[in-house]
Parts: C-alpha cells; sequence; structure tokens
C-alpha cells in the first residue's frame, strides 16, 4: 500500500460542499503541491486556502490533515472541502491525480482501513449497511455493529475455544505433566452453550434479513381483480397501467415503498389464467415462478364474482411451499352479501385463513391490509440497542458452519473418539467464526466485500 490514493466522497451534484479525500504516505506531498494558505496545515485542524493549478487560483477551499495512523485508513489523510458543483469537484481530483495521486478503487479507503486495522471485515461491511440503510432500524443496527457490536461477540465465542483446544492439546501432547484431564462431559457442556450462543445471534437473521433487503411482496391473482390497482394505491402514484381489459399486465411490475418500519419490494403479476396469447402466458409462468423468491404473497380474490376453483389451487401452491400470504378480497363496494358470505364459507372449509376486505376503487380495508402486513413483518419490538442482529447473509452461512462443525465434535465425543479428534472440529468452527471477522479469510473474498463499497469509501 505504498501508493497514494484519492476520490471523491460525496455524490456528485450541485450542492454546498464536495470532498476529494486522499490517502497515503504521500498525501501531505500531494496537498502541499497544489494548496496556498497563509496558515501551516497540522494534524487534526482544518485550514482555508486555495486550490492552485499554474498560479491560477481553481477554487477557494477548506483543507483537513489526519497524520497515521490516527485517521480512518490508518495512513496519512488529507481531505479537501470544496464548492459542490460537479464541474469544479472533477477538476480538484484531475489536479489531485496529476500531482502524485492514483484514482482509488471502490471500498480502498475502507479496505485500507481493515488491512491496517483499523476496523474488521464485519465493521467494514457495517459501512457500506450503513450507507445503504433505507430505514431507520437499518441504520441503528449498521451503527451498532460499526462500533463492534458483532466483533466483540465474535471475538469472545473464538476465545473460549481456542482455550479448549489448548487445554486439549497439552493434555494430548503433555500427558507426562500434572495438567488436570478435560473430561468429555465438560467440554460436550461448553459446546452446548457455544452452539446455544450462536443459535441465539442466527434467530435474529430473518427479521435482520427484512431490516436490511425488505420484504419481498407478490401481489397474484386472477386477471382483472385489482393487482394493478393495489399496487398503485400502495406506491401513491400510478406505477402500473390499469385497464378493464384482462391481462393487461404481461409482465412483472416492481415498485418499493416504505412502510412504517419496513421496506416492501412489492411485484405486480400478470393474471393467472389459461390464455393462448403467447406473451401473455410467459407473463403467467414468471408469476408462479416469483414465488420462490416471494417473503409474503397477497392474493387478490375478486368479491364482485366470487371464488374460483382456479383461486383455491394458487393459494394451495403458496399453502404447500410454506409462504407467508393475506388473502385479500377486492371489489368490495360491488360485492352482494350472498357471494360474500359464500367466499367466506369457502375459504374456512379449505383452511384458509381469515381474508382482509378492501376496496381499492373507494380506498377502504387499505389501512387494515397495510396494518396486517406490519404486523408480520415489523421490527419495532426488536430491541437493536441492546440486542445483537445480524443482516447480512455472509455472517448467517459462516455462523451456521461454525454450529455445524460444534455438532460435529460432539458427535465425535459420542462415539467415543480420541479427544484430539474432536479438537479438529472446534478448530475448523474456530476457523469458520474467524471468517466472519475478517481473523481467517482469502485475499478472494476480501476483494468481493470491498468492491460492493462506492467510490470515496
Amino acid at each position: 500500500m505504498s501508493t497514494t490514493i484519492a476520490a471523491i466522497g460525496t455524490a456528485l451534484s450541485n450542492s454546498g460542499i464536495s470532498i476529494i479525500r486522499i490517502s497515503g504516505n504521500n498525501s501531505l506531498k500531494v496537498i502541499n503541491k497544489i494548496f496556498k494558505s497563509n496558515a501551516k496545515l497540522e494534524p487534526n485542524h482544518i485550514i482555508f486556502g486555495k486550490i492552485m493549478k499554474n498560479d491560477e487560483v481553481i477554487d477557494n477551499v477548506l483543507v483537513s490533515y489526519f497524520k497515521a495512523p490516527h485517521s480512518y485508513t490508518g495512513e496519512d489523510v488529507c481531505e479537501i472541502n470544496c464548492h459542490g458543483g460537479n464541474q469544479i469537484t472533477k477538476e480538484i481530483l484531475e489536479i489531485v491525480l496529476e500531482n502524485g495521486a492514483i484514482l482509488a478503487e471502490p471500498g480502498e479507503f475502507s479496505k485500507r482501513a481493515f488491512l491496517n486495522g483499523k476496523m474488521d471485515l464485519s465493521q467494514a461491511e457495517a459501512v457500506i449497511n450503513l450507507i445503504n440503510a433505507k430505514t431507520k432500524t437499518e441504520t441503528r443496527i449498521a451503527a451498532k455493529n460499526l462500533e463492534g457490536d458483532l466483533s466483540k461477540k465474535i471475538k469472545e465465542l473464538r476465545e473460549e475455544l481456542i482455550e479448549l483446544m489448548a487445554q486439549i492439546e497439552v493434555s494430548v501432547d503433555y500427558p507426562e505433566y500434572d495438567y488436570e484431564e478435560v473430561e468429555p462431559s465438560s467440554i460436550i457442556g461448553l459446546l452446548n452453550k457455544k452452539i446455544n450462543e450462536i443459535n441465539k445471534i442466527l434467530d435474529t437473521y430473518d427479521q435482520g434479513k427484512y431490516i436490511k433487503n425488505g420484504v419481498n411482496v407478490a401481489i397474484l391473482g386472477k386477471p382483472n381483480v385489482g393487482k394493478s390497482s393495489l399496487l398503485n394505491k400502495l406506491a401513491k402514484y400510478e406505477k402500473a397501467i390499469v385497464t378493464d381489459i384482462p391481462g393487461t399486465t404481461r409482465d412483472i411490475v416492481e415498485e418499493t415503498i416504505n412502510l412504517g418500519n419496513i421496506v416492501l419490494n412489492i411485484s405486480d403479476t400478470a393474471g393467472i389464467r389459461d390464455t393462448e396469447d403467447i406473451i401473455e402466458k410467459i407473463g403467467v409462468e414468471k408469476s408462479i415462478k416469483i414465488l420462490e423468491e416471494m417473503d409474503l404473497v397477497l392474493y387478490l380474490i375478486n368479491g364482485q364474482e366470487g371464488i374460483t376453483k382456479e383461486d383455491f389451487e394458487i393459494l394451495s401452491k403458496i399453502e404447500n411451499k410454506g409462504l407467508k400470504y393475506i388473502p385479500v378480497i377486492n371489489k368490495m363496494d360491488l360485492t352482494q352479501k350472498s357471494i360474500f358470505d359464500t367466499i367466506l364459507k369457502e375459504l374456512k372449509q379449505n383452511n384458509i385463513k381469515e381474508p382482509i376486505c378492501i376496496s381499492v376503487e373507494e380506498d377502504t380495508g387499505i389501512e387494515d391490509l397495510k396494518n396486517e402486513i406490519i404486523k408480520m413483518f415489523d421490527t419495532n419490538d426488536l430491541d437493536y440497542s441492546h440486542e445483537l442482529i445480524i443482516t447480512n447473509e455472509r455472517h448467517k452461512d459462516l455462523l451456521k458452519k461454525s454450529v455445524e462443525y460444534l455438532k460435529d465434535a460432539q458427535n465425535e465425543i459420542g462415539k467415543g473418539q480420541p479427544i484430539d479428534i474432536v479438537s479438529i472440529y472446534v478448530k475448523k468452527a474456530t476457523k469458520t467464526l474467524g471468517e466472519i471477522i475478517g481473523a481467517d479469510v482469502t485475499q478472494d473474498i476480501i476483494s468481493k466485500i470491498f468492491e460492493k463499497f462506492c467510490l470515496g469509501k
């Protein structure tokens, strides 16, 4: 990391200020070539001056200097606060690059912070989660993990397992010394404790996933039941085309909305029916296939016409897949009481859960539907100020893998295997946990994580 890197650290827009960040051994040397001021640039100070090029003033700026190791990256860092126009920001970056810096890769500042020990890998991932957060809850969880909550717990788990391995190795390698022998029952007890602790963290992933990625919602139903109208009502603008002609929606229409403290990724699907229209048929096939990716299905039933055999076939598929779903009876403003009573009766006879009744046209029942979704997925009951919550799929997979290794260790004890065989699985679990924080991780994984970052971070 002998190179000095630079990038724009703020979004390119016509705003009040932009920030150009420079990091590396030659940061101060680069700044001194292009920055003129009456004050001396000292560590942890910000001073006013001018960016110059060939004796021409380019902009009046503020420059700050952070001396290694007391900076974000652990290297010498200088930051230029210039005026926030696209052209002026790009021009100043070009001047920086002309005077000894090279353009940073995506996430390279955070990558250097990780490699220089300023943060571990889970904290670096929390940085990108914080940048991409869509809700208040997501920002709070990311901020806690940036502070090191997950790191502390993983280090604690690893230290106890490393201590166990040390005890096993001493008892195996130095039997002539009077060390207390490690009893299999005490190993099983400790492993059980660690498995339970890890599983407690894993149990938070489902809600954590909804916080980070949002809830994937499909609006499903027969043609002309009001799916596109419901999407428009939830989105609060005309996202999807609405007509009285069946089969208008031929492909999946997607929209993201905030509902309370959760984000809904809503997909309006093609109406499900038998059709000879090739394009519509493809849309219907997509509507069925999309169920594999959904967290929730809103299944719309036409209250005006009643429930049909096709409705029950789709509801049965949803039930068999174990998906969360809400039956929604639409067009209640046009529904006759006898038809409505029949729908309720048939739903109950087929063990379908109680529906939400709405009229998209008259805007009734929509709040009831929203409240039901919130009740199913809301995160208000999460005590994220005290509870450790994971939102990262990589962390989930590694935690599950570590539990499997610890269970393998228990199984080996149950088979009466020598204690040093047990230690092999404990070591694997320890190594797997280390991958979460970057203690045991390959260069390929590091590169894959940081390439998701934006330039300048």
